[in-house]
Parts: structure tokens; sequence; C-alpha cells
């Protein structure tokens, strides 16, 4: 019987597309899969001439309006295939999403939700409990990711050990910080003697990240000024941030390691995901106070504004993910702990 791992917000999610202006449906790239493919040829050939016209056969993909919206999305940001063919007939990607599904086992699934989507990060990050996690035995996402060959234990005892990691997350006992370190320690990140956490490395190093992850091209004198005024402000705005937002971050925290499937998520051993773990965090932290020092505010609409966008660079380009790995993998227990565990 397959089963399927999930937090239980899961169940929750509706698609509104009003909530957020159909964000999905514009500038990505809409792939056409080969099951609606052919769902699209059974049509009759008035329907099929109308959505092929719409088909980058090249690209095996949809043409987007000039707009980038898609061209299936009407004026209620609706899709109008699923308005006159129903369900089956949105491309694998448009029916899954914001779902995230892994192939863990022959019959074990993981599944949560990315935070792209603004209603999921609503569901997910809005909480005051933590989140819980269940089996289901329905998988409702056509797009799924295998995974099996992937993480290092059999799918049981790989969900066990990711539930392990969130109870650490989850502890609201301890700080954020005392948090991660925790983390680190538990998936083998040693240290031989205690480390002084290096204000100025730290954000040259985030500094460096963003650079990198948006393409920026940042100058010297550039990045020097950013660092700066990072430090400047830097105390004051994630004291508050820490103590405005410490439940919210937590859902993100335990979202992003069950959803990216640590401590696999990426190639090398467990230690190195850790990194890059808590790195990508600390980046959610230097955006924070970017976000506050530019808008003089930093309100929890404005938080849900700023992960989507963070999410957008790490999910949709390029340079996101890469910039972190980078980091990640250019630096030693040591200097990792001195810049990055607080």
């Amino acid at each position: 019987m397959v089963k399927i791992f999930l937090p239980t917000y899961v169940k929750d999610f509706k698609c509104d597309g009003k909530a957020c202006g159909s964000r999905c449906c514009r500038d990505w790239r809409i792939l056409l899969d080969r099951e609606t493919r052919e769902n699209y040829l059974r049509l009759p050939a008035a329907d099929r001439e109308e959505i092929f016209s719409h088909v980058d056969e090249s690209a095996q993909a949809f043409k987007m309006q000039t707009s980038g919206a898609c061209p299936f999305l009407d004026e209620n940001f609706l899709c109008k295939l699923q308005l006159k063919h129903g369900e089956d007939f949105l491309t694998a990607i448009c029916q899954s999403f914001p779902r995230v599904t892994y192939k863990l086992g022959e019959e074990i699934f993981s599944q949560a939700m990315t935070l792209t989507c603004p209603v999921a990060a609503i569901l997910i990050l809005l909480r005051d409990e933590p989140i819980n996690f269940e089996f289901v035995t329905e998988l409702k996402a056509r797009q799924v990711f295998d995974f099996t060959e992937k993480i290092s234990l059999p799918a049981e005892k790989f969900l066990l050990r990711q539930q392990d990691a969130i109870k650490i997350l989850q502890r609201r006992d301890l700080s954020l910080n005392q948090r991660l370190k925790n983390l680190c320690e538990f998936f083998g990140e040693k240290i031989s003697v205690p480390i002084d956490f290096d204000e100025e490395n730290h954000a040259a190093a985030l500094a460096e990240i963003f650079g990198e992850m948006y393409d920026a091209n940042l100058t010297i004198n550039k990045k020097n000024q950013l660092v700066e005024t990072y430090l400047m402000h830097r105390k004051n705005i994630l004291n508050q941030f820490r103590k405005n937002f410490s439940t919210i971050l937590e859902n993100y925290l335990v979202n992003e390691f069950f959803m990216r499937c640590y401590p696999d998520a990426f190639a090398g051993d467990e230690a190195f995901n850790c990194r890059i773990f808590v790195t990508a965090y600390r980046a959610v932290e230097f955006a924070a106070v970017l976000t506050t020092i530019s808008k003089m505010r930093f309100t929890v609409e404005d938080f849900l504004e700023m992960m989507c966008a963070l999410n957008d660079k790490m999910d949709h380009s390029r340079g996101g993910m890469k910039a972190i790995k980078n980091f990640a993998e250019l630096h030693d227990a040591e200097i990792f702990y001195s810049m990055m565990i607080e």
C-alpha cells in the first residue's frame, strides 16, 4: 500500500488564485508533460488547435503572454483549461504545485509545500502550534521527484532521522541559534575547541552570497558599504526579528528541512547538508535586516512577501542555492562555525 508522509497542513490547502493574482501562472516556465499532451490530443480538433497554438514545441512548454502570464489564465485568475475540460487537463506541474513530492522508496513518498505560493506560505508559517506530520494513502500530485537513489538510508529510517532533526528545530525551550547549533552537532559537524562568532566575516560572507544570488556583480566599495550598513543595524533588528517572529521562523525551518529532503537534499554528507541549511537561514536573516532598513518597518506581510521572493530566487534561478552551496563547500567546520553559528 502506498504511504505518503506529510505535514498535516497539506490537507487544508485550497488553491485561491484571487488571493495572490494567480502568481504561479505567470513568469514561470510551464512544461507540457507527456500525459497531459496525450489528453490534449484526444480533444476535438478545434480545442486541440487552440491549445497547441500556445505550445512552443521546441521547448515542450507553453508560450507565455508578453505580460508573463499563462495564455490560459482568464481575467478572474482562473485556468481556462480546467474550467472547460477539468483538472485532468492541467499539466503535471500545474496540478501538483505548490506541493513538492518525493519518492523515497518503492511505496513510500514524502510531500510538503513550497513558500513560493503565497496561500501555502500563510498556511505554513502563520500557525501557533508546531507543524505535525501524518501518513496518508492518497497521492494528490502527478509531478513526483525520484529520490530513492539519493537518500542514504532506507525510506522509513530516513523519515525517522528527519523527524529527530525536526524535534530539535521545534524545541521552544531553546533559542533559534541554540537549535541550529544543536542541529549541526546532531549531524556530525564537530569542532575541537569553542569558536567565537566573527560578526564582520559573517556579514561579508552573506554580502558575497547575496551578490551571487542576484548576479549583482558588486564592486568592493559597494560590498563594503553593504557590510557596514548591515553591521550597523544587525543586532537591534535581529533581536526584534527573532523575538517577534520566533514561531514563524520555527515553522519556516521545519518546512524547509522537510520539504527539501535534508539531510540528503544535496550531494555530500549530512554535515555538509546541514551547513547549507543553516547558511540558507542566515540568508533569510540578512534579507530581513535589509528589508527592515529599506522599508523602516517589518510586518508579517513584509515577511511573507520577502519569503516568496527569496524562495523564488532559491528555487527558480541558477544563482540561488548555488551561491549557498559554494559557501558550504569552501569552508571547514571551524570557519563555518565562526561565520554562521552565533
